[in-house]
């Protein structure tokens, strides 16, 4: 495990493929600052969360993709609606929309470890095929 500041992820954010796929927590446990730093970072992206609330990026060059739309992309343009039960979005995941990176929140490690806090749902999924690609 390693621990970056801010300035050291939009380092590494800048290194990802031209218009990676970016998945991160959605409901209302989005990682802001997080968003923020990729927003800052890369001109062009798309992002995929569940239920994602008003206050995601929201510019030319952000894609929206979701299988559940909430407040923050509903009938939005830019917005790819990806109809599925929620038990197979790992498999999307896995096989069609695979991610470059994934955002989300983290406890502070405790002896090598980190909970993913509150808003877990796909995470898990998200982060194995990121690992995998």
């Amino acid at each position: 495990m390693q621990v970056i500041n801010v300035e050291q992820l939009k380092t590494i954010l800048g290194s990802l493929p031209t218009n990676p796929r970016v998945v991160a927590s959605g409901n209302f446990a989005a990682p802001t600052v997080l968003l923020k730093a990729l927003d800052e970072s890369i001109e062009t992206f798309k992002l995929h969360m569940l239920n994602a609330q008003p206050g995601i990026p929201d510019r030319e060059g952000v894609t929206y993709e979701s299988a559940f739309v909430g407040a923050g992309m509903r009938r939005h343009p830019r917005l790819t609606y990806i109809p599925s039960r929620l038990s197979l979005v790992p498999i999307l995941f896995r096989d069609h929309y695979v991610p470059d990176v994934v955002l989300l929140h983290a406890s502070a490690p405790h002896e090598g470890r980190v909970s993913l806090g509150t808003e877990v749902n796909i995470l898990p999924a998200a982060i194995e095929a990121a690992r995998e690609n």
